[in-house]
């Protein structure tokens, strides 16, 4: 899914699932980054009953196409989704692509339609680009002081649920290779294999990245797992 790729650093571990549970009663620290672009559209309001999401593993977006790949899960990213989450298209990320997680969802009392995340960790990296990304999220907000909001529904196979971190209208800013600078992100995970164990194949997980001086945009669509095991941990 990227065209140039350049020699940049790949930081060398997967972010460990398991940070301790936090309370769904903080409140996020909300600071509104000037001049967000709009690069996705607001998705209507959902109930948000908080949760905790890890897990982590490697996919392997088909070349050039990823949506034309046998492990592509074109089940979740019918019109309606798109529409909702992705509206802005970017180019394709293609090969492999490892990544980390953690991911504590709350309710924000002042708008109950949607999850923030309390508190998490992102890592992604893209490894025919050697380009990392880091997510970290505190007390509600990212390295940029936005705060960070979700959302969670059911897979359309029925088998699970799927979370989106970093929904607009604020998006997600990540760190790329180490202290290279940040960029918008949005990242995508499903568990179709409930209590089932890893390397099921079912799970699902989708990255994008809004591009910056050092790399291109990408997305690497939605992609069911080489390896590896989503875990919806439950509210």
């Amino acid at each position: 899914m990227m065209r140039e790729h350049r020699s940049l650093i790949v930081w060398p571990s997967l972010i460990a699932a398991g940070l301790l549970a936090a309370s769904c009663t903080d409140q996020p620290k909300v600071s509104m980054a000037p001049n967000r672009p709009n690069f996705w559209l607001t998705p209507p309001p959902a109930v948000c009953t908080g949760g905790k999401w890890t897990g982590g593993g490697r996919i392997d977006p088909a070349y050039p196409d990823p949506t034309a790949g046998s492990n592509y899960d074109g089940a979740d990213e019918d019109l309606a989704h798109e529409e909702e989450y992705f509206a802005y298209k970017l180019p394709n990320m293609t090969g492999k692509v490892t990544f980390g997680f953690n991911i504590f969802l709350a309710v924000n009392s002042e708008t109950p339609s949607r999850c923030y995340v309390q508190k998490g960790e992102i890592e992604v990296n893209h490894h025919p680009a050697k380009t990392s990304w880091h997510v970290s999220i505190h007390d509600g907000t990212d390295a940029q002081g936005n705060t960070v909001y979700a959302s969670v529904f059911a897979d359309a196979s029925g088998r699970g649920y799927c979370l989106v971190v970093g929904i607009p209208d604020n998006y997600m800013w990540a760190r790329v290779n180490g202290n290279k600078g940040y960029e918008l992100t949005q990242f995508e995970v499903c568990d179709n294999d409930r209590g089932q164990p890893q390397n099921s194949r079912h799970d699902a997980m989708r990255w994008r990245a809004a591009g910056d001086v050092s790399h291109d945009p990408g997305d690497t669509h939605l992609i069911y797992l080489t390896g590896g095991n989503i875990v919806e941990h439950g509210s």
